[in-house]
């Protein structure tokens, strides 16, 4: 089968994939599966220069042949690999993979694409919930839209540093949550399907969403959990500020999420070293005292978030 060219945007990084059959290839990256991890890929026209280029081959499974890193702006990485297209629980390597080269891309263009993330806004201003694994950022989410607020982003965080402190870009686009939210909170939010194992699921671009970027005003990361009760913030201050937001800023780029048969080990230099400094240097100056530890119940801290940050009440 000849191969054709097919030019994606996502959130602001250009990917050209040179594929057998482009339109399969766009299909599989408009599941809810691939939504969920990858911002949304929106077919473009090949007239400027990539970040990277990926030449796809058939195959079985999935595998990264070659990698080819640059630091000139001017040419584009260049990445060969072999395989099936992406496929919930049968072949999820390629989402992950395409998901390290988003973010080295988005890096190259001094956007950075923060891992186990959530932005939720009042459709002027934005809070940030970073979280590690299962300590609540998507009960946070669901919470929130329960009580009318906009979630911007549900997994990974497209950022910008500016002159204003960071703004956000977009970022994935698929809620998947866990039921006991509406159970223990009376967050009612309505899910467009259900996971094998139960979660909902809520697709964001079938609601309103406020215009992009918006500003984040604060910045939290939780320690939720059903078990707990009340709410307590805790600032971050010194170099715990740096640790963390290089941990959530370089995950994607270093392979943290793990794919078959091993991710990349892209390098941190040039454009990308330079995105990476600017953000910590905003977190510094910006977010000194508005970056918070958040531990307790989903909903009591969803209402601290809200009244610390002075977002507005969406009733």
């Amino acid at each position: 089968m000849p191969s054709s060219e097919l030019c994606l945007d996502l959130c602001g990084a250009l990917v050209k994939v040179v594929y057998g059959d482009p339109d399969s290839l766009l299909l599989a990256l408009s599941s809810t599966f691939s939504r969920r991890y990858l911002p949304p890929a929106r077919p473009v026209g090949c007239s400027e220069t990539p970040q990277a280029v990926v030449e796809w081959l058939p195959g079985e499974g999935f595998a990264v042949e070659s990698a080819v890193f640059t630091d000139s702006p001017a040419e584009p990485d260049y990445y060969r690999v072999r395989g099936g297209l992406p496929e919930a629980y049968v072949n999820e390597s390629p989402v992950f993979f395409l998901l390290q080269v988003t973010a080295r891309g988005l890096a190259r263009r001094g956007l950075v694409l923060l891992t186990d993330s959530v932005a939720i806004s009042d459709g002027e201003r934005a809070v940030l919930l970073l979280g590690y694994p299962h300590t609540g950022k998507s009960s946070v989410a669901a919470i929130a839209l329960a009580h009318g607020y906009y979630v911007l982003s549900t997994e990974n965080t497209v950022v910008r540093p500016g002159d204003r402190g960071l703004e956000v870009y977009g970022g994935t686009r698929v809620l998947v949550f866990d039921p006991r939210v509406g159970e223990l909170y009376g967050a009612r939010v309505g899910s467009s399907e259900v996971t094998r194992h139960g979660y909902g699921v809520v697709d964001l671009d079938l609601l309103n969403t406020p215009k992009l970027p918006q500003r984040i005003v604060g910045i939290y990361l939780l320690h939720t959990s059903f078990s707990s009760t009340g709410a307590s913030l805790s600032p971050v201050k010194g170099r715990k500020i740096a640790k963390t937001v290089w941990y959530f800023a370089t995950a994607l780029l270093k392979g943290v999420d793990y794919y078959e048969p091993a991710p990349l080990d892209t390098p941190i230099s040039g454009a990308v070293a330079e995105a990476l400094t600017r953000l910590l240097d905003t977190f510094s100056r910006y977010y000194s005292d508005a970056f918070y530890e958040a531990f307790g119940s989903p909903l009591e801290v969803f209402r601290a978030v809200i009244e610390v940050s002075h977002l507005r009440s969406m009733g």
